[in-house]
């Protein structure tokens, strides 16, 4: 059995701590600092991902801890960027009703099912990737003053697509999946 504590979750701890970092740089204006903290933090997530995979470190913990972790720091950073008029609402409202809608559907998967286990599907991975991409090169242009507004933009309508797409895609994907144990439920 795996314990808890291996080098992977140490990781995702640390990631976790960079969290109100990330917001304090924010909230002081310090968009360039903000920008070499989140970076550090984005990439840390590969890395323990990494890590857990290659060595066996993988534990119930871990995996929780690091989809918290991801959360915490994307929505963090997203909802002050958008509060500070950085990104428009309408993609910050569209990536916050399909966690929602991700949260709330695992809640009642695993009410009706008894039991959840939760796999990122591949359009929920690209959708996180073009996220943190999205708030890098938002950071990056106010931080580091470099002129990737054309960028930004592009990358405004791709999330919105790709996070409207990967919530339906949760929705079937988990409504399939109920659909079909509960058929072999009720032939077994």
């Amino acid at each position: 059995m795996a314990s808890n504590v291996n080098l992977p979750n140490a990781i995702t701890l640390l990631r976790l701590l960079a969290v109100p970092g990330v917001a304090w740089l924010l909230e002081t204006g310090r968009h360039g600092p903000a920008f070499w903290l989140f970076l550090a933090a984005a990439l840390s997530d590969g890395i323990d991902g990494f890590l857990a995979r290659r060595f066996g470190w993988i534990t119930p913990l871990g995996a929780l801890l690091d989809t918290l972790t991801d959360k915490a720091l994307g929505i963090t950073t997203l909802l002050l960027l958008t509060w500070q008029a950085l990104i428009p609402w309408w993609v910050t409202l569209a990536i916050v009703l399909r966690d929602a809608v991700v949260v709330l559907g695992a809640l009642a998967y695993r009410s009706l099912a008894g039991h959840l286990e939760v796999q990122p599907t591949w359009l929920g991975k690209t959708n996180t990737f073009l996220e943190f991409a999205l708030l890098c090169v938002v950071l990056a242009q106010t931080g580091l003053l470099l002129p990737l507004v054309e960028v930004a933009r592009a990358l405004f309508v791709t999330v919105f697509i790709t996070t409207v797409g990967s919530g339906l895609h949760y929705v079937v994907v988990w409504g399939r999946r109920y659909r079909d144990e509960r058929a072999g439920g009720h032939t077994a």
